[in-house]
């Protein structure tokens, strides 16, 4: 696991085993003072361009179905709903998302 961190927030990400091409993003979120001031998006813009820089073609991630702000900021970061499902251990549904690096 490999973890980024700037005084706004961090994020963490690790690759897919049996396909290092596919970066699996998980742990990010913007520090609670900071919230609500728009910094998700350039975090999330930081993300897409580590995730870039190391070479990676695809990332996923998961989110609650229920976190309308973190969809947004996916949506606009150009990352892509996949599919849902329900987690028992969470009690609600999930959404899968996925986002493409590859270079032409």
């Amino acid at each position: 696991m490999t973890r980024f961190a700037t005084e706004d927030g961090a994020f963490e990400i690790d690759s897919l085993p049996s396909q290092c091409q596919v970066g699996i993003c998980h742990g990010f979120y913007v520090n609670p003072d900071k919230r609500g001031q728009g910094l998700a998006h350039d975090l999330k813009q930081e993300q897409n361009e580590v995730l870039s820089g190391l070479g990676y073609d695809y990332s996923l991630c998961t989110v609650a179905e229920s976190n309308s702000a973190q969809k947004a900021v996916l949506d606009k970061a150009g990352w892509r709903y996949l599919d849902s499902f329900f987690s028992s251990r969470q009690n609600e549904r999930i959404e899968i998302w996925g986002r493409n690096y590859e270079r032409c």
